[in-house]
């Protein structure tokens, strides 16, 4: 997720004209820039380690939507529930062509 607090800065500074997270999340300059950060992480990580797919969410989890608790842990099973479809996404193995 983007930070719901750091992110419609951020889009300010990079001259975007929507600030709300649906859009922002699905923006190309948002991706790029989640992209970079991640491929920087990568780099200090070992191959385990590393993230391979990403998704960036269009909301906030919060308390409030159920994905965190009052004490902003995260709520698995309901998460796991409410994003199984982009969840499976994430590791659908797609065909090899040939």
């Amino acid at each position: 997720m983007l930070d719901e607090d750091v992110a419609p800065i951020w889009a300010e500074a990079y001259g975007l004209p929507d600030r709300h997270l649906a859009a922002l999340a699905g923006h190309p300059v948002v991706h790029a820039a989640v992209t970079s950060a991640v491929a920087a992480v990568n780099e200090r990580l070992s191959r385990p380690e590393q993230i391979k797919r990403f998704r960036i969410m269009p909301d906030a989890w919060t308390p409030e939507t159920g994905e965190l608790t009052p004490s902003l842990k995260l709520r698995r099973r309901i998460i796991a529930e409410k994003h199984a479809s982009t969840i499976d996404d994430m590791y659908r193995v797609e065909p090899e062509q040939g």
